[in-house]
């Protein structure tokens, strides 16, 4: 169900078993690696370090172009949600509750959210909060305020099941969760993996399981198979070897990961290689 089931409907990269093979021939060079575990500072300009990362991290893939906030499930007999109105909401929180309820998940006053995915935002260096709250801080207020989550029967059904889980559960459940460390060579890629890759692949990248899903998004052990202009190629335009075409990855890279420097996306491409090559 869109907006709950954390990867759901959500197609990833895709490729054959052969191309895998031909690419652990290769040679790598060694891994790029940063001082600090941030995203790369492009400029000494918080706020616009703040603009790029609401873009790498998807901000505007659930709250809208203008961070307004949208109907995302609309089932009355599951739920009915909306994204928050981020030009309302930030004014709201001073600094403190603000990364507080990005990062956990739960309001100042207890409330739980519900599909916001904080668990690949609790890891976030206070460098890199710090540059989005300043950046959210100059957002104009506008739009109007959307009502809070409201369940349908069926809806409190899934979740006295636990099929059906609240961000905070999520958070608790990943906290024993990352991708494998490897030759501990790698930790800036898997800082900013997390924050990105994690979504849809899952925190330990290896893929997603929904029955109702045609195109899962696979173990990103398949990202080894290419070349490293090639996966360049695909994180700036969505388009992957073989001339496929992609659905939501598709819209990701060009709407996330073209905002990524070269740097962050070798460094990326360097730690998926290794990874894929490690015995398994």
């Amino acid at each position: 169900m869109k907006g709950f089931a954390r990867g759901a409907g959500r197609p990833g990269l895709a490729l054959a078993a052969l191309a895998l093979a031909a690419a652990c021939r290769q040679a790598s060079p060694p891994p790029v690696e940063a001082p600090e575990l941030r995203f790369e500072a492009v400029s000494g300009d918080r706020v616009a370090q703040g603009e790029r990362l609401s873009r790498v991290l998807g901000c505007r893939g659930c709250h809208g172009e203008d961070l307004t906030g949208h109907v995302w499930e609309d089932d009355p007999r599951v739920a009915v949600l909306y994204t928050s109105n981020l030009r309302r909401a930030v004014p709201r929180y001073d600094d403190a509750a603000l990364e507080r309820t990005l990062r956990y998940g739960r309001r100042p006053d207890g409330s739980s959210l519900w599909a916001m995915p904080s668990e690949i935002f609790t890891h976030l260096s206070a460098a890199d909060m710090d540059a989005l709250i300043a950046w959210l801080r100059t957002l104009p207020e506008g739009g109007p305020d959307h009502p809070r989550l409201a369940f349908g029967p069926e809806g409190r059904r899934l979740v006295a099941q636990g099929e059906l889980k609240s961000t905070p559960q999520w958070v608790r459940e990943a906290r024993t969760k990352a991708s494998p460390s490897l030759d501990g060579r790698h930790e800036w890629a898997r800082y900013m993996i997390r924050a990105t890759c994690s979504e849809c692949h899952g925190l330990d990248l290896a893929g997603t399981v929904d029955p109702g899903d045609r195109s899962p998004p696979p173990d990103l052990i398949v990202a080894g198979g290419y070349g490293r202009e090639q996966f360049r190629h695909l994180l700036r335009t969505g388009e992957p070897v073989g001339g496929r075409r992609l659905g939501l990855m598709a819209e990701v890279a060009r709407g996330r990961f073209a905002h990524l420097t070269e740097r962050e996306v070798d460094a990326i491409y360097d730690y998926l290689v290794a990874r894929a090559r490690r015995p398994q």
